[in-house]
């Protein structure tokens, strides 16, 4: 079970991020904001446009990023 935080993530980056607790949904955090939600259905090209676009809703929460995600950022 993920525990979701409240407030900015630790480091600039991907995190799963969502107003709903959607583990799926992973958003940028530039340091100051939050963009709209990727999928990982969304190919390379939607995800760095959906990056740049900073999303309204303020109720927006992160959890850690799943032991596959570490493995993959290692390589």
């Amino acid at each position: 079970m993920n525990k979701w935080h409240k407030g900015p993530p630790p480091s600039i980056g991907w995190w799963p991020a969502s107003s709903e607790q959607d583990a799926n949904a992973i958003r940028w955090w530039n340091g100051k904001f939050w963009s709209c939600p990727a999928y990982h259905f969304d190919t390379a090209h939607s995800a760095s446009i959906l990056a740049e676009m900073r999303s309204e809703q303020s109720n927006i929460k992160w959890t850690d990023r799943p032991e596959w995600w570490l493995e993959r950022s290692k390589t």
